[in-house]
């Protein structure tokens, strides 16, 4: 009896870490995000300098905007209304929950539901950590 409620605590506890902490490692299979173990604490191997930054501003509208959205609202044309709210990139409320690793493994790996295309194949990894640096000076102060 003891070891089902220790195993049902632990079950409890895990699923209330991975709500609040913003971050579900899932696997390929699943939908959702595919991250890796060390996605939150992964930095941005590029200088977040004026150059980089405009690179990733002319990758953003050639790639994301069409989502979401010219000022990354989440209002694109091909936005999915429903997810709206997640796919606002300027809310600061969000910026804890993606960090730059998140950040580019979503760009990166995409998902299924709600949509999000995965870049892997179009762009090179310095292409996406472009748009990491740009994605995140759009968090709104």
């Amino acid at each position: 009896m003891k070891r089902v409620f220790l195993l049902g605590f632990v079950v409890v506890w895990a699923s209330v870490l991975a709500t609040f902490s913003g971050v579900r490692l899932q696997g390929a299979g699943r939908q959702g995000w595919t991250l890796p173990p060390t996605a939150v604490t992964e930095t941005n191997p590029l200088p977040a300098d004026d150059a980089t930054i405009a690179n990733g501003k002319k990758l953003f509208a050639a790639k994301c905007q069409r989502c979401h959205g010219p000022a990354a609202k989440g209002d694109g044309p091909d936005a999915d209304p429903e997810h709206k709210a997640n796919m606002d990139l300027t809310n600061p409320s969000r910026a804890s929950r993606n960090p730059d690793g998140v950040v580019f493994y979503k760009i990166w790996n995409g998902r299924s539901s709600p949509k999000m295309p995965t870049f892997s194949e179009e762009l090179s990894k310095e292409q996406v950590w472009a748009l990491v640096a740009y994605v995140q000076t759009l968090r709104a102060k």
